[in-house]
């Protein structure tokens, strides 16, 4: 099995459960379905970005991106089958990062704002967001800018969940939505850094991977209800020593999103390249992969898709079940 990548004039600095999205050489703005092979990108001649190009990407019944256009200002923009675009300005929540998602089902955005020189993550329903209205629940604290220290999933039917270096401590933490408030997610062995959430394919999994004392390790949110912290188990992985990295420059580790099973699949950053590993129900095995910065990675049409730098490679699903 080789590894291919899609072919675009520009960047993809988005992926997110079966779609992408970048910048194209002319500042414009593109989305291309996650497929081998692979379909040809859309691109939005009038869609405008800087050089920071698409910050987050959500899929649904219409296509919803965010990024700062051409008048300087944060915008979150739609687009339907047609291929048209509707922008929406996000001037009147004061947002200076934003990322569309979902919550059980319910349309969501994401947005970070710096206070006193401390950035805050924000919650708001979408339609709110784009009206100026009020958040849905109260700020969660970031320590450090939501590029380098947030990593965002986008459930289908289970609760969002959050991870980084959150909170008032700034420590690696897990935070998932609640009705009224974020409640932390209980995480055991302690970990170093979380890098990454993801969710199993049709709402049978939420899991969230990171590093501990060096090493890959996965957790799996446990839906009892507790009324202190979220509880979860770790998942069984071999032993992958991870590389070490500067923020910024990449994950050490990142969980495949939608994935069709019970065990994960990961990427992992090691001193050997980064590996695709997977369970294939008998045993570990792993793949070469792409080298550079791991961001994000999916599964979808059949194959697996690595978001590494700002180039997007996919690859055959080795356990050929994925939708």
């Amino acid at each position: 099995m080789d590894w291919t990548r899609l072919e675009v004039s520009g960047r993809v600095t988005a992926v997110q459960r079966g779609i992408c999205a970048g910048v194209t050489a002319e500042g414009t703005v593109f989305t291309a379905q996650l497929r081998l092979p692979h379909l040809r990108p859309t691109t939005y001649d009038d869609v405008l970005v800087d050089s920071f190009g698409v910050l987050g990407v959500a899929p649904g019944d219409e296509t919803w991106l965010t990024g700062r256009g051409a008048d300087g200002r944060l915008h979150l923009w739609s687009s339907g089958d047609d291929a048209t675009v509707e922008a929406h300005s996000l001037y009147d929540i004061d947002a200076m990062w934003a990322a569309p998602t979902l919550d059980t089902g319910t349309e969501l955005l994401l947005t970070a704002h710096l206070t006193d020189g401390d950035w805050r993550l924000r919650t708001f329903d979408r339609r709110s967001a784009m009206a100026g209205g009020l958040q849905k629940v109260s700020d969660l604290v970031l320590a450090g800018s939501p590029d380098a220290g947030l990593t965002v999933g986008c459930p289908v039917k289970e609760p969002l969940v959050v991870a980084g270096r959150l909170g008032e401590s700034g420590s690696a933490s897990a935070w998932a939505l609640g009705e009224s408030a974020w409640r932390r997610v209980h995480l055991a062995p302690t970990p170093t850094a979380l890098t990454s959430v993801a969710y199993a394919w049709g709402g049978r999994h939420t899991w969230i991977g990171g590093v501990a004392d060096g090493r890959a390790v996965v957790y799996e949110l446990l839906p009892l209800p507790f009324r202190g912290p979220l509880r979860t188990t770790p998942v069984p992985m071999p032993t992958l020593e991870l590389v070490a990295l500067p923020e910024g420059h990449g994950r050490p580790l990142v969980v495949v999103d939608d994935v069709v099973g019970d065990v994960p699949l990961v990427v992992a950053a090691m001193s050997r390249g980064n590996r695709l590993c997977w369970h294939d129900g008998s045993e570990w095995k792993a793949l070469p992969a792409p080298d550079g910065p791991l961001r994000a990675a999916c599964v979808s049409g059949g194959a697996v898709h690595l978001l590494v730098g700002d180039s997007l490679w996919s690859i055959e699903d080795p356990l050929g079940i994925s939708g």
